[in-house]
């Protein structure tokens, strides 16, 4: 657990707001006394679900992945990655007339998926987008090729 000082000093706010906000706002504050203990369970949760991602076994190709890289979609709460297929194939209609059996193929895949491959094929969307280490499609995602 954080003190104030502490707390400050990492998320640069006046100890008087803190303060004040341990009356006005004592959800956050408990939240930010906290903040520690979030990060840590943070990290436990991203280990176990790299560890969760070793076992996987998904059959995705690279055109695949690379399609659904291309698309627009966004995908924020966790209702929204659980129905990641019904949300990829509704924001592909304009495409169905071209690219119908790749997206097709990819909307079968995503939805036999359970939600926790959901969520890590989602998350590694999200990172391989702003990747900066130049990482090929296969090296990122190796875990949901074929």
């Amino acid at each position: 657990m954080l003190n104030n000082r502490e707390i400050s000093e990492l998320f640069e706010v006046q100890v008087n707001t803190l303060y004040n906000w341990q009356k006005s706002k004592p959800k956050l504050y408990k939240y930010l006394r906290n903040a520690d203990y979030n990060s840590i369970r943070n990290e436990e949760i991203n280990v176990l679900l790299q560890e969760y991602a070793k076992n996987m076994k998904m059959d995705f190709t690279i055109d695949e992945l690379s399609y659904i890289l291309k698309s627009d979609l966004e995908l924020v709460t966790i209702d929204e990655i659980n129905s990641f297929a019904k949300s990829f194939i509704k924001s592909q209609t304009k495409n169905m007339t071209h690219s119908i059996d790749i997206i097709l193929s990819i909307y079968d895949k995503l939805k036999s998926m359970n939600i926790i491959e959901k969520y890590i094929l989602y998350k590694k969307i999200y990172l391989y987008k702003d990747d900066k280490t130049n990482n090929t499609i296969e090296e990122f995602f190796q875990e949901f090729l074929k």
